[in-house]
């Protein structure tokens, strides 16, 4: 046989190998995927039938095999997806406690034994395969793998880049530190951060707290992605973790704090999502790192100033973290048709999305967490959704909401809807981390924290109210007009090269 024709073979050998290891891969995915389901569903039906708070652990076991099956299909989607696997860790440790016998308050209720987190799981898992099925074929294509025509000079310019989002960050932490020292940080004041942010924050100070994910992303662009000397990298680092002071200060706590932590570092992490198995050790070394200075703060917050036992911190803890799941538990305890269509509640959410005052809106017409509020406990819930006093805060209403929709199946359809929706959002932050470009990023990250907000308080006008799409239409025309430039940028190389 000729000797030209080996290469040949040896690219047909590799690529039928390649076939197989990708048959071989989706076909023990999907069969893991399969038992995945049916521990979920077995431990569901065991749960209510056998009583005990044990199974509100082996419901977070699953969660945890869930997470790891997730990195195992694809590491970059679940490096995108991490802040919100942070919030629902965050509810699976709140159910917890409440199937333990945590005291729900706002509720008038005491929690109690049952299938609660184990049907949530099932709820996270057909998120998880909604936003699978549209990310990952999406992260494979070529085009979202490749720098645009813009990419070099986005790395020419990366350091003027990297001066101007230092200032405006350094400007928007000056801003927090003087705010703070004239009206008083709330950690230091025993303020509650919702009173405020609701009674004492001006817009600036309000607009920074809240776009702290935005600011996490872009210095962790400047620290693990743009190319700029060691310097810039350093004090990009340094200058997000005085900002997670800066949170904490301003009352931010556990949860919150891991969100911020994972978005700062995303960029590192999607770069060199490769290497994650192989540094996990390391990884983990980092994470539990990270986890002491904000477990201690978080335990300083509840302790008041380490003034309080441990089992009046333990209480005020507890009281705290089981509002995150309380909503569900609410929910779930109630008999739900398998399918429902509520027209009148789906009617109500399509017009907030053209109400200036939503929120009156939502509260008078029992949307989002003020459906609960007004049809259980009105007194406790009204009054911490309306002045936002910190007793609790909601992180799991829209997959209650879902049940009271579309009922048990259609609320998983729902889900599984809201996982793709979700899965396009980390696309486009995949993108802008791809090309390198600032702009992309905060875009992107801002986009990405709407959305997160919408999913986590069922509250759908946060990103696709008429205002709200206002500066999305914005976002789009920036982005088109950049795409076109690069591809005019493309060509003109091409041209040039061909001549």
């Amino acid at each position: 046989m000729p000797t030209s024709q080996n290469p040949s073979r040896a690219r047909t050998v590799r690529r039928r190998s390649l076939a197989v290891q990708r048959e071989r891969f989706l076909l023990s995915t999907g069969l893991e995927t399969g038992f995945l389901l049916l521990a979920l569903c077995l431990s569901t039906y065991c749960a209510s039938r056998w009583l005990s708070p044990n199974w509100a652990l082996i419901a977070f076991a699953n969660f945890t095999w869930m997470i790891t099956l997730l990195f195992r299909i694809d590491a970059r989607v679940t490096v995108l997806a991490l802040p919100q696997i942070v919030n629902n860790v965050s509810t699976m440790v709140a159910l917890i406690m409440i199937e333990s016998g945590g005291e729900m308050f706002e509720l008038g209720l005491v929690g109690r034994p049952g299938p609660w987190s184990n049907a949530l799981n099932l709820y996270h898992l057909a998120f998880y395969i909604g936003l699978l099925a549209t990310a990952k074929p999406l992260l494979n294509m070529r085009w979202l793998n490749s720098p645009t025509g813009l990419t070099p000079i986005y790395d020419r310019y990366a350091r003027p880049i990297a001066v101007c989002t230092l200032g405006i960050c350094l400007g928007i932490g000056a801003i927090l530190t003087f705010r703070g020292l004239q009206s008083g940080f709330p950690l230091l004041q025993g303020t509650d951060r919702f009173a405020f942010r609701r009674f004492n924050a001006d817009k600036v100070t309000l607009y920074a707290l809240n776009l702290k994910f935005v600011i996490a992303y872009a210095l962790g662009a400047l620290t693990f992605l743009l190319p700029i000397n060691q310097f810039f990298k350093l004090i990009s680092s340094l200058m997000f973790f005085i900002f997670m002071g800066l949170f904490f200060l301003f009352g931010d706590k556990f949860f919150t704090q891991l969100s911020a932590v994972s978005a700062f570092f995303a960029p590192y992490l999607f770069k060199n999502n490769h290497l994650i198995r192989r540094r996990i050790t390391l990884y983990l070394t980092y994470a539990i790192a990270a986890l002491i200075p904000v477990t201690g703060v978080t335990m300083f917050i509840y302790s008041n100033g380490f003034r309080e036992t441990p089992a009046a911190t333990s209480k005020r803890l507890t009281d705290r973290m089981v509002g995150q799941g309380e909503l569900w538990f609410v929910q779930s305890t109630v008999r739900s048709p398998i399918l429902r269509w509520d027209s009148r509640l789906i009617q109500d959410f399509g017009s907030s999305l053209t109400v200036k005052s939503v929120d009156l809106f939502a509260n008078k017409n029992s949307l989002g967490a003020n459906y609960f509020s007004n049809r259980y406990a009105p007194d406790y819930l009204r009054s911490s959704l309306r002045n936002n006093a910190g007793s609790v805060t909601y992180t799991e209403v829209t997959a209650a909401i879902a049940v009271v929709l579309f009922g048990w199946l259609g609320g998983a359809i729902m889900m599984a809807a809201l996982g793709g929706i979700f899965g396009l959002a980390c696309c486009y932050l995949a993108y802008a981390i791809q090309k390198r470009s600032m702009t992309s990023l905060v875009f992107s990250a801002y986009i990405y924290m709407q959305l997160r907000i919408s999913t986590i308080q069922a509250a759908p006008w946060v990103i696709a109210s008429i205002y709200s799409v206002r500066w999305l239409s914005i976002i789009a025309i920036i982005e088109i007009s950049l795409a076109f430039i690069a591809f005019h940028t493309i060509s003109k190389s091409r041209s040039q090269n061909y001549l």
